[in-house]
């Protein structure tokens, strides 16, 4: 019996050093930097991709974008919440003329602690590591050439390089931000393009748009009321023959959030989209729910819904440190089960669709009962707190059920 409490004392002791050794090594959340990607950059983003949609260039059309580093931080986090696996990492980065840094805070999933991380990366050699820091203490050089093999062999990454090596930018770099400059002179990549444009920027995309805009006037119309219950607009989509929610889902959900978003959708009333009247969308009777929860389902079918989540998070942390409004508990859990609805929709075939008559609000979003402890006087919930609103949320929702 003494091998066993050698070995007993033994695994308890590795444990320890092993806790110890992780504790030492990352940082609580709150040490972690919130970046705040606050919607006027959203949309000057969107605007960028607009700008440069496939279907708007010219061939020998002479490209030039200049992005500023805190660009280069969101427009990271953006990139990576579309990775599951790294949704919540926080950047921050900065520009010289020789080489970019990039501060990363990754989320262990442990006690709120973050993994500090730093990378370095020369316009030379895009698509590899020039350097890689874990806590402050250098990676040895074979191991990063280990991961530029990993990374090499990625398709996104692949896809990325092939689009570069095409496109052959010049970067030049100074104090604080970067110029990537090109002549469009293949018509070829405009297809593949066209897969992460937005859906409002090509011909035949915005006419769809129109269309489903149109389709929303009617029913405001033939319904009459001036606020109109967001599950009633839902039913009627469902009802609506030969309507494939993964083919038209961006179409049907954009035009719901112009419709609940009007002008600040950055869409332009009667320029850009037919104008509607003044009638209002809710869920529990309140306009600000049915704005997160229609604008979360259009997301969803821009981006992987995880990185619609993500940016739902960022978008209320940014509240709790800009606005007095603060972080808003039920407006995430608005996001939430907008998601999940978009899932729900998605997944069930046509006959299940056409039954789909929620009868109460209830059946598309828990009511106040559910979020009311979750508020927090404007405070932002940390990242445990966090996930367990998001879980608890999905629990909730009676579509979910099995």
């Amino acid at each position: 019996m003494r091998w066993l409490r050698r070995l007993a004392v033994g695994v308890v002791t590795v444990v320890l050093v092993l806790i110890l050794m992780a504790w030492w090594i990352t940082v609580p959340g709150d040490s972690a930097p919130r970046t705040i990607i606050p919607f006027s950059d959203l949309s000057k983003y969107r605007q960028w991709l607009d700008d440069y949609h496939p279907a708007r260039l010219e061939p020998g059309q002479a490209i030039a974008l200049t992005v500023q580093q805190d660009d280069v931080q969101k427009l990271a986090i953006l990139l990576a919440s579309t990775q599951p696996a790294l949704t919540h990492t926080q950047f921050r980065a900065s520009i010289t003329p020789d080489i970019l840094t990039l501060e990363a805070w990754y989320p262990t999933r442990w006690l709120d602690r973050f993994l500090p991380l730093r990378l370095t990366w020369s316009p030379g050699k895009p698509f590899e590591l020039h350097r890689f820091w874990i806590s402050g203490v250098v990676v040895p050089e074979w191991i990063v050439r280990r991961i530029n093999a990993r990374l090499a062999g990625l398709p996104a990454v692949r896809d990325a390089e092939q689009l570069w090596q095409t496109l052959s930018p010049v970067v030049d770099m100074g104090d604080g931000s970067l110029t990537f400059s090109t002549e469009w002179t293949d018509p070829e990549l405009t297809g593949w393009l066209n897969d992460f444009a937005p859906f409002w920027s090509g011909a035949g995309q915005r006419e769809r748009l129109v269309e489903e805009v149109e389709w929303v006037r009617d029913f405001f119309v033939a319904d009459g009321r001036q606020r109109i219950p967001l599950r009633d607009v839902l039913i009627a989509l469902a009802q609506r023959p030969n309507l494939d929610f993964n083919q038209d889902g961006s179409a049907v959900f954009g035009a719901l959030s112009y419709a609940t978003l009007g002008s600040v959708s950055g869409m332009r009333p009667g320029v850009d989209l037919p104008r509607l009247s003044g009638q209002r969308l809710t869920l529990h009777g309140r306009y600000d729910l049915a704005r997160h929860y229609t604008l979360a389902m259009w997301l969803g079918t821009q981006m992987n819904p995880d990185a619609a989540l993500e940016l739902a998070t960022y978008k209320e942390w940014s509240d709790a440190e800009t606005r007095s409004s603060g972080f808003s508990a039920e407006d995430m859990v608005a996001n939430v089960a907008g998601l999940e609805m978009l899932g729900y929709l998605r997944r069930i075939d046509a006959q299940d669709r056409k039954d789909f008559r929620p009868a109460t609000d209830d059946r598309l979003m828990p009511a106040r009962e559910f979020w009311e402890p979750w508020l927090s006087n404007g405070a932002a919930l940390n990242e445990r707190q966090l996930r367990e609103l998001i879980e608890s949320t999905r629990e909730q929702l009676p579509f979910n059920e099995p």
